[in-house]
């Protein structure tokens, strides 16, 4: 298998200026009946804290790339932090969770967001061989934008190893396809690592707000409270604007 490995990458090298290896992030669709918030979220470039190091080994004694700091030949290019910010970004945006969510490039550009999220990219390595494994992690936190305050953190990681199944189906000479399986398999696990830190983002956020958090964009529902003093009424109790709704996450310390 070792062999095999070495072979595809010697291959890879060779062939390289004809493949396109660069990679682009595709967010997953919509998580169905997921929570919705009416806030507006802004991501900031992440950070690089990985080790410093792009090229660790080789592919006959085994190793890692920091797809951090460099890519890999042939294969990918860099999957620098700002690009992991901008993902991130994007599949929150994707998700429909909330009322916006987009990236920013400097904290300078805030304009109505309610919340912003940093990160720190502290794991991007793939292996060179099937047991050197891959390792992919970030850690993440959300500050309110009117006070800097702290609501939200989170690390994410993953851990994997690739085998030969990751090229079913291409066929020896298919270089493009193996390396259009290597984008996917890192693109899923990325995606996996982001659904995973959105749903706890809003999980915390409709924590703060008092109550689970309504469907379709609507603000949280009422308190049990609430319903008994209405209860037996034909009106039900006025639903809060999503101006007192932000505001009350933003007022909890």
């Amino acid at each position: 298998m070792k062999s095999l490995l070495v072979a595809a990458v010697a291959l890879l090298l060779m062939v390289g200026c004809g493949i396109n290896s660069t990679f682009v992030y595709k967010p997953g669709p919509p998580e169905a009946g997921g929570a919705k918030l009416p806030v507006k979220i802004a991501v900031l470039p992440f950070k690089d804290g990985t080790e410093d190091f792009t090229d660790r080994g080789s592919i006959f004694s085994g190793g890692h790339y920091n797809l951090a700091k460099a890519g890999i030949a042939a294969t990918m290019t860099p999957l620098t932090p700002e690009l992991w910010a901008k993902s991130f970004a994007e599949e929150l945006a994707v998700s429909g969770s909330f009322r916006s969510a987009r990236f920013l490039y400097s904290p300078s550009e805030l304009a109505d967001e309610d919340f912003f999220v940093e990160g720190t990219l502290t794991k991007a390595y793939i292996g060179k061989l099937w047991d050197d494994g891959n390792e992919f992690a970030i850690s993440l936190r959300a500050l309110a934008r009117s006070d800097k305050r702290c609501v939200w953190e989170k690390e994410v990681s993953r851990a994997w190893k690739n085998t030969l199944a990751l090229y079913k189906g291409c066929g020896g000479m298919a270089i493009q396809c193996m390396v259009d399986r290597h984008h996917a398999d890192a693109n899923r696990v990325m995606r996996e690592m982001f659904v995973e830190a959105g749903a706890d983002l809003v999980a915390t956020l409709a924590a703060l707000s008092g109550s689970r958090a309504g469907e379709d964009g609507l603000p949280p529902a009422a308190s049990p409270g609430e319903a008994r003093k209405d209860k037996g009424t034909s009106t039900p109790p006025a639903p809060e604007s999503v101006e007192e709704t932000i505001e009350k996450i933003l007022k909890v310390k």
